[in-house]
């Protein structure tokens, strides 16, 4: 996120001066140009955002495909014990919380292209979604989701840093909304995609159930063509943008940024939250057909009730994130998805299972809940966060540790327990208090820290010399953090 993440308070600087400029007297004064800013967004969203939502679709589906897989039979035909589901799921989340940041980072440094280092982990983690439909052990399936977690690892945190290289603060939360729609429409289609796709069952001597991987894996590896030929470099090396506007941007985004100072992240509040949010959106991924069927539904008919469930999540996604960019505003949408989760894992808890309908609905609930909180909580950190090397960090410490839900979700919801699940849902509901929590204890920090500065209580600051002074970020005395 880049170059994008300072917020800058309504006080205006002194003219003779950016707010965050080092050098202050050799450098010009930002002027907005409207036109050339709504000219160069939209070569941006047309040039960054599809090629990387593409991606974003076959990855989702790759990762979610085990839980359609599990339905058609995996689990008997592999001989797999009561528990041996949940050891493929977590298997995969080490290394890819583990990986995160390290990705993040390498990412940062530019030692390649965006591009190809993208497009290269998906080549690798398709070629292991293949290998799980031609796997003849367990063992075999526990190898390849072991490299899928090593080669995902860093796709979404880099994804997210990278588009945040190309946009304002304000603009940043609605394109990581789209970037991220991405994988609730994939959940939809991912669904669709598998009830197409077990009527190869038998077809070359392979069930239903590997046919789902291997076509999934085979589409994963010819969409990586279109990473590679489309997705564009780094501003400062882009070529799609004229060469004034490419030095309009690069002076936006300073602006509407500065230079970073990356030796304090504080992220931990935050982490908390996503930790929750992400534990929700782990337990529809990996159990949702599952619990659909426990309710009654034939496997055929838990794929298909799937999809409007993701849709429903992808409209409110949308809705939330859009307000949530026009408001500059978070905590409030975050609030939100909370109490939709609070309903949805309390209805799972306590509704007996003869009321499908009502038990149907908390599923709308709770994906709603995770797929609403996880954007807002990037671009919530990355627009509290002052400079390129310190978002850098955080989005990939919060999306990585952030990603130990998985390792709950894959534990929680055990066999035994099925169709009840009460471990499952009682350990969602937890963390989803905890995560709001966590959020209401930033939110009123954040607020404190804004009034003490509009107050001048951190003025004294401002008597720092120039290289001093620009080297702050979010500790600005005129940095207003987003709330």
């Amino acid at each position: 996120m880049a170059d994008q993440e300072t917020n800058l308070s309504q006080e205006k600087a002194p003219k003779s001066r950016p707010i965050f400029c080092s050098e202050p007297e050799s450098r010009d004064e930002f002027i907005q140009d409207a036109a050339l800013e709504r000219t160069i967004t939209l070569k941006c969203d047309i040039k960054l955002l599809p090629p990387l939502m593409i991606l974003f679709v076959v990855t989702f589906i790759d990762r979610t495909n085990i839980a359609n897989a599990k339905i058609e039979g995996m689990t008997t035909e592999l001989k797999m014990k009561p528990n041996d589901y949940n050891m493929a799921l977590w298997i995969l989340n080490i290394p890819y919380i583990v990986l995160a940041l390290p990705s993040n980072m390498l990412l940062k440094r530019g030692f390649v292209r965006p591009a190809v280092f993208l497009s290269t982990q998906m080549f690798c983690w398709a070629l292991c979604t293949i290998g799980l439909g031609l796997s003849k052990t367990f063992n075999g399936i526990l190898v390849c989701r072991f490299l899928m977690g090593c080669f995902e690892a860093g796709f979404v945190p880099g994804c997210a840093y990278f588009i945040g290289r190309y946009y304002k603060r304000a603009d940043f939360s609605v394109r990581y909304a789209f970037f991220f729609s991405a994988a609730v429409f994939a959940g939809a289609f991912g669904g669709l995609l598998a009830f197409a796709i077990r009527n190869m069952n038998g077809v070359g001597g392979y069930s239903g159930w590997r046919w789902i991987f291997i076509i999934e894996g085979l589409m994963t590896i010819v969409t990586t063509g279109i990473g590679l030929l489309c997705i564009p470099d780094y501003p400062q090396q882009s070529t799609f943008l004229k060469p004034e506007e490419k030095e309009y941007l690069l002076k936006m985004l300073e602006h509407d940024a500065g230079p970073s100072r990356p030796d304090h992240y504080n992220v931990q509040s935050r982490t908390i939250a996503y930790f929750g949010a992400d534990e929700a959106a782990s337990s529809i991924v990996g159990f949702q057909p599952t619990i659909l069927k426990a309710l009654g539904y034939s496997s055929a008919q838990a794929q298909v009730h799937t999809i409007p469930v993701y849709i429903t999540a992808l409209g409110l996604l949308l809705t939330c994130s859009y307000c949530s960019g026009r408001l500059r505003h978070q905590y409030g949408f975050l609030l939100f998805g909370s109490v939709l989760g609070i309903i949805g894992w309390a209805i799972e808890l306590t509704i007996p299972l003869t009321s499908i309908g009502v038990r149907y609905f908390g599923m709308f609930a709770i994906t709603s809940c995770a797929y609403i909180q996880m954007p807002i909580l990037v671009v919530w950190i990355s627009n509290n966060m002052g400079g390129n090397a310190k978002v850098a960090f955080a989005t990939g410490f919060m999306i990585g540790l952030g990603n130990c839900g998985n390792l709950v979700s894959s534990n929680d919801f055990i066999t035994a327990e099925n169709p009840r699940f009460r471990t499952g849902y009682g350990t969602g509901l937890a963390l989803t208090v905890t995560g709001i929590l966590a959020s209401s204890v930033m939110e009123v920090m954040l607020f404190v820290k804004n009034r003490r500065r509009s107050r001048g209580k951190e003025d004294r600051k401002l008597e720092e010399g120039g290289n001093v002074l620009g080297d702050l970020g979010d500790a600005h005395p005129r940095f207003r953090y987003m709330l």
